[in-house]
């Protein structure tokens, strides 16, 4: 029941698409592609070795029945069977132990699926973020399922042999500004959110005009006398006044 309500107040949070989160999943979209990248190299890796290990007792097996055959057509006493026979299945037991504890065929399958998987990660990131906001789906319900998508292909990250991770990291760390794993070795600073706000427009005051306005009409220093000076309109002068006296 309490699962329930945490999973109904998570998709009805009223999340919005905001900036912050676009840059988010524009990180965990870069690191998708890094993972994708990696379990297609392992699984290229030990889809190789398992693949030599099966062709290696196939053919033990094959030179053994070949062996028996030629062993039964020559004449009694001038060679040792069980000897030949003997090494010939040691090798085939020594072979099948080795598949059996490295079990790359396994690791081989887990890691394909990975690579499928982180693929399918990445497409849906990417689609949400080529469309603008109001095309897109409910922001709390899409970052609660991809969460768990990547929660759940996340399991196999510890299975990376370092020299991939160390790979990963010399060739997505050239392009400029691309999120890299933290398991390849580039742990970056936490960042947190910043609100989006509205660059405030400084509006003079009627006494910053003046001042402007009286600071404009000084002559400069080096200019000659009578050039440049723009002097102040005389107050009118009362005729009438004049006539009088």
């Amino acid at each position: 029941m309490s699962e329930t309500k945490e999973d109904t107040s998570e998709t009805q949070s009223g999340l919005q698409w905001t900036t912050s989160i676009d840059r988010m999943l524009a990180g965990w979209c870069d690191e998708s592609k890094a993972f994708e990248w990696m379990n297609t190299e392992a699984y290229s890796r030990y889809s190789i070795r398992a693949t030599s290990l099966s062709i290696t007792t196939n053919s033990i097996i094959a030179l053994s029945g070949i062996g028996n055959l030629i062993v039964g057509s020559l004449a009694p006493g001038t060679t040792n069977p069980p000897l030949i026979f003997g090494c010939i299945s040691i090798g085939i037991s020594i072979i099948n132990m080795l598949q059996d504890k490295f079990d790359w065929i396994t690791m081989a399958n887990n890691f394909k699926q990975a690579s499928v998987q982180w693929s399918t990660i990445t497409r849906k990131l990417e689609e949400q973020l080529a469309v603008p906001p109001s095309g897109r789906k409910d922001c709390g319900t899409f970052l609660k399922y991809i969460k768990q998508d990547i929660s759940h292909v996340s399991e196999t990250n510890y299975m990376i042999p370092k020299d991939i991770r160390e790979l990963c990291n010399k060739k997505f760390s050239s392009i400029p500004e691309f999120d890299v794993p933290d398991i390849c070795g580039g742990i970056e600073h936490t960042s947190i959110y910043v609100e989006d706000t509205l660059q405030t427009l400084k509006v003079p005051l009627l006494t910053d005009t003046n001042l402007v306005r009286d600071a404009s009409i000084q002559p400069k220093p080096d200019t000659p006398p009578g050039v440049g000076v723009v002097h102040a309109p005389e107050p009118p002068v009362d005729v009438r006044r004049q006539i009088s006296l």
